[in-house]
């Protein structure tokens, strides 16, 4: 059984001869779990809107970089625009979208970056 929280790694071995079984190998390997996850609390919604992934290009969590081809067109306009996107509940996304043509790349980047911080001050626990 293996448990991760905050990074850290729970490991224990359940072996079915030991417990007389696998049923019971498996019935107490889950109640070590429901017992670890109890004491181990995982990260809140804030904590987690604050983890940078390795992935991340634009250097603030939840602001992303869009290129949108519009092939509606024969010549296929591209359109760049800048997400904001945050969860204020469980199971809600919210997004706002800051155009590059309207306002510029940078400043269209400093929108999105205030709405996110703006989105994520409201966020419930």
């Amino acid at each position: 059984m293996r448990l991760m929280r905050k990074g850290k790694k729970h490991t224990k071995f359940f072996a079915d001869n030991e417990y007389g079984g696998k049923r019971k190998a498996q019935a107490a390997a889950k109640k070590f779990r429901d017992e670890l996850e109890s004491k181990l609390k995982g990260y809140t919604p804030q904590q987690l809107s604050k983890i940078v992934r390795s992935n991340n290009t634009s250097g603030v969590v939840g602001v992303r970089l869009v290129e949108e081809v519009d092939s509606r067109w024969p010549s296929k306009p591209t359109y760049q625009y800048w997400v904001a996107q945050w969860s204020p509940s469980k199971g809600v996304r919210k997004t706002q979208r800051f155009s590059v043509e309207k306002y510029g790349h940078d400043e269209a980047y400093k929108l999105a970056v205030k709405a996110r911080a703006k989105g994520v001050a409201s966020m419930k626990s």
